[in-house]
């Protein structure tokens, strides 16, 4: 039978260690670096959202995510010397549609597991989230 009333301290303290979340742990097949972005990823989300029919998808993206990295590197060591060089635009312009390739499948599969901002801020309410300011100026108010 239910206790009626309101729950003591007891009970919810009860109630919140049952709850332990279990966080998924990543697929042996990544590398440190990647496991270690699927750790920090699975960290900013509850422990029921991600669940083993979505484990691919995020190991997909932390492979994005390293092999962006990797692009991303050998842009940055690229000097602009070698742009003269027979070659070298046409060596810089494959690195750059690579870290654009990559960047679109990260974005897609972020998308997919509902990561980006956009997926977290209701259109409706976008707008008055920055209400809770109250030193924010009103849109109709003069400047002063």
């Amino acid at each position: 039978m239910k206790q009626r009333g309101r729950k003591s301290v007891d009970a919810l303290i009860t109630l919140a260690q049952v709850r332990a979340e279990k966080r998924a742990e990543p697929p042996a097949d990544l590398t440190p670096y990647q496991a270690a972005l699927w750790r920090s990823v699975v960290s900013t989300k509850p422990g029921e959202w991600f669940r083993p029919d979505t484990y691919q998808i995020l190991a997909a993206f932390c492979r994005h995510c390293s092999t962006a990295a990797v692009i991303d590197q050998e842009i940055d060591r690229f000097d602009p010397a070698w742009l003269r060089e027979d070659g070298g635009l046409e060596q810089f312009r494959k690195l750059a549609e690579m870290r654009e390739r990559q960047t679109r499948a990260i974005v897609s599969l972020a998308r997919s597991m509902r990561l980006t901002q956009q997926a977290r801020i209701h259109p409706v309410t976008a707008g008055r989230t920055g209400n809770l300011d109250p030193e924010r100026r009103k849109p109709w108010e003069p400047l002063v």
